[in-house]
């Protein structure tokens, strides 16, 4: 690594406040500094190893090439969707799952202090990764169960058993596009929504419905866009979805449409401040 090069970089990041340079031209962490080291609380070390990936670059640097054609960047380059080549490329993988990890775990405190659970009943984390979000639920509810859902590689790595939790959660496999499981009194979704187009989005929540208690609510932690014109970090993340995969952000407008078209309705929104701007759209049986 060329020191002078790092230099310079480096001194770009001081100036943002990631590092302090000191007298001696030495660098040294700042607090925005720990969220980059492996080991800190929430660090988020592996998501920005991953947003610097050629993958998202390069699709990102084809945007153009969506706008023309309505269909992503990164499959025209690759040549197949995002997740199928992803499934076939082991080291992108484990980066982008690690990122995944990461990126789920942020705001999760600020998420359910948002929320009202229910006393008792079953929660169900549908595509919920290792469970984090299922985990802290369930800790800070001490009487609801829970059902953590997702493919066998994500459940392998679990975070579920806890003294907390224990005797209250099971594991089930599956894809969310064949089925979810049955008899929940809360349906969640974070950060899976937005990853689909609206066909398959409707198909994702149609199974929740038909699984679901008829008094049962189907929760979506997703950015809802505002009106136009006004600043949201959901638009740049709009164009992530446009270049990379399928899916996009959406207004409450565009969220009523899949829900409808689910047999669900919103019943309320309820905003989260996090790194991000999220919101938990609760949805009810229409």
């Amino acid at each position: 690594m060329n020191a002078a090069a790092l230099r310079r970089v480096l001194r770009m990041l001081a100036s943002q406040d990631i590092f302090r340079e000191d007298d001696q031209g030495l660098y040294h962490l700042t607090p925005a500094a720990e969220f980059l080291r492996s080991g800190a609380s929430r660090s988020l070390r592996d998501a920005v190893i991953m947003f610097s990936e050629d993958y998202m670059w390069r699709s990102a640097g084809h945007l153009t090439a969506a706008v023309e054609t309505g269909s992503s960047s990164f499959e025209q380059l690759y040549g197949k969707p995002f997740f199928e080549w992803l499934g076939a490329t082991p080291d992108a993988a484990s980066t982008f799952h690690a990122s995944m990890v990461q990126l789920s775990e942020t705001g999760i405190e600020r998420i359910i202090d948002a929320y009202d659970f229910p006393a008792t009943g079953t929660v169900v984390d549908v595509g919920g990764g290792r469970g984090a979000l299922l985990r802290e639920i369930l800790e800070k509810n001490q009487h609801l169960n829970g059902v953590l859902q997702d493919d066998r590689s994500a459940l392998r790595e679990h975070v579920l058993d806890t003294p907390q939790t224990a005797d209250r959660w099971r594991l089930e496999e599956g894809s969310f596009f064949e089925s979810v499981p049955v008899g929940g009194n809360v349906y969640v979704l974070k950060h899976i929504i937005h990853n689909w187009d609206d066909e398959q989005s409707t198909a994702i929540l149609r199974n929740c419905r038909s699984a679901m208690k008829d008094d049962a609510r189907v929760l979506i932690i997703d950015p809802v866009l505002p009106e136009p014109g006004n600043p949201h970090f959901g638009w740049a993340l709009d164009l992530v979805m446009l270049s990379t995969l399928t899916g996009k952000e959406r207004t409450r407008q565009e969220f009523e449409a899949i829900l409808n078209g689910a047999g669900l309705r919103i019943s309320n929104i309820f905003p989260v401040q996090t790194l991000g701007e999220y919101s938990i759209i609760e949805a009810v049986a229409a």
